[in-house]
């Protein structure tokens, strides 16, 4: 077999490839300073490898090959170099991504990520067939419907678990404390993600849930709040955000500007070091009665954000466990034919100037679900610090809540709030 120099059919692949990777240099300038951008210089050696592989692969693998797969592959591959969390977005997947910011979806309502070239459950969300099947934080999903996931790509899991309401899928999963790989069949359904849900406790404490952050989860969060302090003054605020994934970092901004007047709520940093920094605005924020935040491993992203704002301002008592430890943020870019890029584009600094990047927010009073005198669980949950590729900061340990049937960190959440009751500013007495 001869191996020469590139020929003239795959010079002319080579020139169509290199059109097709240089579509993506733009998406790091900035349309407004598009005159100032520097343009990264081309890598035309690596094109050229890359070029000759691709070559080789159409020619000669054993099988003919679907070039458009191919590069997608390639793509899939070198954004999973990057971090946990960049990736590709086939059409499918991105037009997912859209109904996922609008709350509603067919599926089964889990959190998902790849810890260990495994696919392992963030959290499943409150409500959702996953929680209703007591699928738990940490668990790794070996199979779907009997495909294997070990090579299977973040994106492709996520839309081989959506489906038509009624239909039925089988996770072969894998828990710490069990021998044996075991199924769990269920149901998908319409995913009506509530962002907010309230109730009042004892006639004088709010408690206030947000499941996720996305399109008008703060003006939700205004209307539950009025309906709690509708013919009573509230003595207190319960704000739960425990196995909440993020979501829009706008959405959580406006969160956390309705319980401050003034000062940096966020900031972000990007690779050249540009700094943005979101102020609170004075414009009817919330009374000031006291709130406790619940935190635990399956906060992440946007909840880190809300977290990590109320603790810095000390407008907030955090209970619970060590957040997830996401301090990084997502942009997605928009591509041909319905596909889309969601890239790490900057880190993020809490109001004082802290990364939690892997390391995650740390509670003020440290609570675990359980009750206390009941065993301590040895399982742990995943956690940023945990994903293959992460964005490097200091790392520490942390321990996973056991599901209970009493919530016995709302309970505590309540108990301190009453033992507070003699601090109540004057005028919501």
């Amino acid at each position: 077999m001869r191996h020469g120099n590139i020929n003239t059919k795959l010079k002319r692949q080579f020139s169509i490839l290199l059109v097709t990777l240089l579509t993506f240099l733009p998406l790091y300038a900035d349309p407004k300073k598009e005159e100032e951008a520097k343009v990264p210089p081309v890598p035309y050696e690596e094109l050229d490898l890359f070029a000759k592989v691709y070559h080789y692969i159409q020619n000669h693998y054993v099988e003919e090959v679907d070039g458009k797969k191919v590069i997608e592959g390639a793509i899939d591959g070198m954004l999973r170099s990057l971090d946990p969390h960049s990736s590709f977005l086939r059409r499918d997947v991105y037009n997912e991504l859209k109904v996922d910011t609008e709350g509603q979806f067919g599926g089964i309502g889990i959190e998902i990520t790849i810890k260990d070239e495994v696919l392992t459950v963030v959290t499943p969300l409150e409500g959702t067939p996953a929680y209703k099947a007591k699928i738990e934080a940490g668990d790794k999903i070996i199979k779907i419907d009997g495909t294997p996931t070990r090579e299977m790509s973040l994106a492709d899991a996520v839309s081989k678990m959506r489906g038509k309401k009624g239909s039925k899928i089988t996770l072969t999963l894998v828990r710490e404390g069990k021998k044996q790989p075991f199924d769990v069949v269920l149901t998908r359904e319409v995913i009506h993600i509530q962002s907010v849900r309230s109730e009042l406790l004892e006639k004088q404490y709010g408690y206030v849930r947000i499941n996720s952050f996305q399109e008008g989860t703060s003006r939700e969060l205004t209307k539950a709040l009025q309906r709690l302090g509708k013919g009573t003054l509230l003595k207190g605020l319960i704000l739960d955000l425990r196995n909440n994934p993020g979501g829009l970092l706008d959405e959580a901004i406006a969160v956390v500007d309705s319980f401050l007047k003034e000062g940096v709520i966020v900031s972000t940093k990007s690779r050249d070091q540009e700094t943005d920094r979101k102020l609170a605005q004075d414009d009817g924020n919330e009374p000031n009665y006291p709130i406790v935040l619940l935190i635990n491993g399956g906060s992440a992203s946007a909840s880190e954000i809300v977290a990590g704002a109320l603790q810095d301002h000390h407008k907030a008592v955090l209970l619970g466990t060590t957040t997830f430890g996401k301090g990084s943020v997502q942009t997605v870019y928009e591509l041909d034919k319905g596909t889309a890029l969601k890239l790490t584009i900057a880190r993020y600094y809490t109001a004082s100037g802290r990364s939690i990047q892997a390391e995650g927010i740390k509670p003020d009073i440290v609570a675990t679900q359980e009750a206390p005198s009941s065993s301590e669980s040895s399982q742990s949950s995943i956690r940023e610090k945990d994903l293959k590729g992460h964005l490097e900061e200091e790392e520490r340990k942390f321990a996973k809540e056991k599901e209970s049937e009493i919530d016995h960190q709302k309970q505590l959440a309540l108990n301190y709030l009453k033992g507070l009751e003699a601090f109540v500013p004057p005028q919501q007495k």
